[in-house]
């Protein structure tokens, strides 16, 4: 929620960070936490749902814990930020290998809301891996929203918000993220 706060500039529908100085970056930050924090459940499910119902439900079907994840055991999204399905359907750790490579060169798989969001991303990755209003949030691998239901490759967990941030952490050279990692709630 924080997170789509302080992307949006000029724009609702714009899915990337502009381009800010920190300064403007940690004012963005701090009025997003702001408006969050003076929103009931009601107007959050409202945020969320607005933009994506089975979002909502997906986050109301399951616990939540703070967990520190490794890059090899997350996956992004299939194509996360316009990226190729086969640098999405595998382990974050991989997906950061063919993004460092692919940014390098200059490659015409890396599109515009990543050639945009990451090196974006990275300029303030110190201050948004510290941030617990931005840490990406992960379902347990398989369940949630589904992201990943196309790919392949298993993980324990499916980046469901927040595959550009992890990405550019990852690129920074994190080689673990912490994250909001929902599991399914026990029946009965």
């Amino acid at each position: 929620m924080t997170s789509q706060k302080v992307r949006y500039a000029r724009k609702k529908t714009q899915r990337f960070l502009p381009k800010l100085e920190k300064k403007d970056f940690l004012h963005k930050v701090s009025e997003a936490k702001k408006k969050v924090n003076k929103m009931r459940e009601k107007q959050l499910d409202k945020f969320i749902g607005d933009e994506w119902k089975k979002r909502l439900k997906a986050y109301d079907e399951v616990e939540w814990y703070l967990a520190k994840a490794s890059t090899r055991e997350l996956g992004v999204w299939r194509k996360a930020g316009s990226l190729p399905p086969s640098w999405t359907c595998c382990s974050l750790y991989k997906t950061v290998q063919l993004v460092k490579k692919g940014l390098a060169e200059k490659s015409k798989h890396i599109k515009a809301r990543s050639k945009r969001a990451v090196p974006r991303i990275m300029e303030f990755g110190d201050i948004i891996a510290k941030e617990k209003r931005l840490y990406p949030i992960a379902f347990q691998g398989g369940t949630g929203t589904r992201g990943r239901k196309r790919c392949q490759t298993k993980v324990k967990g499916d980046l469901d918000d927040g595959c550009m941030r992890s990405i550019a952490l990852a690129v920074s050279g994190r080689k673990t993220l912490d994250i909001y990692f929902g599991k399914p709630k026990k029946k009965g």
